[in-house]
């Protein structure tokens, strides 16, 4: 599906940044104790919506495949228990829908700050009409708190009201919005909609890449339409079933193909035959048939068959098929 986008491939590298003083190539524990649970049940309704789930899957994939490809250490969970203490010194647990960090970890269970080191590099929240208020407020100062250098809050849309789209149904700015720490604070991102292409795009300066809601996605896809743009292309990275949907149409592409070269060969198998049948014969049509049966070498095309038609006899016109064929000896 071609989509037009507002956001390019930057035309300059950006510098790297300086690298950090701490071995971020070290897995982090994850924990699984009574202090710490593994899983925690949540009272978010939208936690088992589809919608919700297939942006986080798409996400998560998408972003594991970038992350990957940078040959750094990264570690991505999902809807985990994060541990850290706020403020006021007081322990605190939140369940970010996302974490991006620059080093692995040893698992899916609960993951603590004081345990990590250095600071996460972003947080995703898909919102929903329970957990918005949260997404907007506390949690955004504690993971400002935490030294969390990106955060966005995603709205679902769950709606196919195309003036949903255009002004989001959670959010007060529009489907998505994301904070650049700055001094120990949140700074907005640019959120930039394009009427004419009917999308919103913004750019990621944290993990270097685009992050496009397009509405003709949004119409026919279950995750909404939320497309991470590849950095190196500018080109969304396709979801799942966008990939699955490709390979049927290639795989279709290869068996018409198969077919017609199926086609063209037992066409210049049958003309080779009948060549061979009327210079020499209804035996020599026989071997030479069954020896394009049996061999996995390419049938000949017409100007060698030709070539061997100017032998004087069929043994000579056999012996030139059993060369091409790369048999040795006759069958009777």
């Amino acid at each position: 599906m071609a989509i037009t986008k507002p956001w390019t491939v930057p035309a300059e590298p950006r510098e790297a940044e300086p690298a950090l003083s701490v071995d971020l190539s070290k897995p982090i524990p994850s924990w699984n104790t009574p202090e710490y649970p593994a899983e925690w049940p949540r009272s978010d309704e939208m936690s088992t919506v589809p919608r919700h789930v297939a942006i986080l899957n798409y996400l998560l994939n998408a972003l594991s495949f970038l992350l990957a490809r940078r040959g750094r250490p990264f570690g991505i969970n999902q809807d985990i228990g994060l541990h850290f203490f706020d403020a006021d010194g007081q322990q605190q647990r939140c369940d970010p829908d996302m974490i991006i960090m620059p080093f692995p970890n040893t698992g899916r269970g609960s993951l603590r700050r004081w345990d990590m080191p250095c600071p996460p590099d972003c947080v995703i929240e898909v919102a929903s009409p329970s957990t918005v208020d949260n997404d907007l407020g506390i949690k955004k100062g504690w993971y400002a708190g935490m030294g969390i250098r990106e955060y966005w809050v995603l709205d679902p849309v769950d709606s196919d009201d195309p003036s949903h789209l255009e002004s989001g149904l959670l959010l007060p700015d529009g489907p998505m919005m994301g904070w650049q720490l700055e001094r120990g604070r949140y700074e907005p991102l640019g959120i930039v909609w394009d009427e004419t292409a009917r999308s919103w795009s913004a750019y990621s300066p944290v993990l270097d890449c685009g992050l496009l809601l397009v509405q003709e996605l949004h119409q026919h896809e279950t995750d909404g339409g939320y497309r991470i743009l590849d950095p190196e292309t500018g080109e969304p990275l396709a979801s799942a079933k966008e990939k699955d949907d490709l390979l049927e149409v290639q795989q279709s592409q290869l068996r018409a193909q198969q077919a017609r070269l199926d086609e063209r060969n037992a066409e210049i198998a049958g003309m080779a035959a009948a060549l061979a049948r009327v210079r020499f014969g209804d035996a020599t049509a026989d071997e030479l048939r069954l020896m394009m049966q049996q061999s996995s070498v390419s049938l000949p095309h017409a100007e060698l068959v030709q070539a061997w038609m100017d032998n004087r006899s069929a043994e000579a016109f056999l012996e030139s098929a059993r060369q091409h064929f790369g048999l040795s000896v006759s069958h009777d």
